[in-house]
């Protein structure tokens, strides 16, 4: 028989000393949400804002099938692979390819790609020059409506382009929260946002994700995730949908903005969700 997470108080209490002994003494904000598709069960600091990084893609990919399905954009629409966009504080920026982890896009300089073309390296290769060539099409508008729409507005906001040094230096930026991120992943999961379609269109593109030092890299091996790392100095994020071999499907979301070197930002990722996956089964063993 399984039980029903949340019904032992001691579990989540339990959890939440566990993620506490493995961050004590780190220098900086960690932020952590878990939760099922329509419960949270257990969080620290998840309403500290962060910046958002790279998590933000995923509404932007959520306000694109959103724009398909009410055919405010087609499968047939296209845009040009250039590097230059509009800022949030007038005029224009060129993004940089040495800032950008998706070398094949930028091989398409001049060309054009369909925006549900470029939604697969946004997300798998964490293309920057993709996001901006979508969000741009989009509108950033769209996007910010999409998340007040969702409720989420509190937990996510994006106000500005990857790379837009300029609205940086006026102060608008791109944040996320724990609690954000994991609603964001559960509302595709529960296709709140999306038709059940085009949630698993979703799903399937984050479940490619080839960034795998985060979350994934905390999970038992060949366990299924679909997620979205975030990252910049100082910064670490993940959101993962996993759906564990024992275990009911839950949502993961872990925030890091701190002192601690990459690699070390990588391990403590990777160790709370060790710790969480481990909990999270004991919490439905028969």
């Amino acid at each position: 028989m399984t039980r029903t997470p949340g019904r032992c108080a001691s579990n989540p209490e339990r959890l939440r000393a566990h993620w506490e002994e493995r961050v004590a003494g780190v220098d900086g904000h960690i932020s952590v949400t878990l939760r099922s598709v329509d419960l949270v069960f257990a969080e620290r600091d998840a309403m500290h804002q962060h910046y958002a990084a790279s998590t933000m893609k995923v509404a932007v990919l959520v306000a694109l099938l959103q724009a398909r399905a009410a055919a405010t954009i087609s499968d047939q629409d296209s845009v040009l692979v250039q590097p230059r966009f509009p800022s949030a504080v007038g005029g224009t920026f060129d993004l940089q390819q040495a800032d950008d982890q998706d070398d094949q896009t930028w091989s398409r300089r001049g060309s054009r790609l369909g925006l549900l073309e470029l939604a697969e390296p946004m997300i798998t290769r964490s293309s920057n020059i993709a996001t901006d060539l979508i969000a741009t099409r989009l509108g950033l508008a769209a996007i910010a409506d999409f998340l007040d729409r969702a409720g989420l507005a509190d937990g996510l906001s994006v106000q500005r382009l990857i790379g837009d040094s300029a609205a940086a230096d006026a102060g608008l930026t791109n944040v996320a929260t724990a609690r954000g991120l994991a609603a964001l992943v559960a509302g595709i999961a529960g296709a709140r946002w999306l038709s059940p379609s085009d949630s698993q269109t979703a799903l399937s593109i984050l479940a490619r994700q080839t960034h795998r030092n985060g979350i994934p890299a905390g999970l038992p091996p060949d366990t299924w995730s679909a997620s979205k790392g975030g990252w910049v100095a100082g910064v670490r994020h993940d959101v993962a949908l996993v759906r564990p071999a024992a275990a009911p499907p839950y949502v993961l979301a872990i925030c890091t903005t701190s002192a601690l070197p990459d690699q070390d930002a990588l391990t403590l990722i990777a160790d709370l969700t060790r710790i969480t996956d481990q909990e999270w089964t004991s919490w439905h063993a028969s």
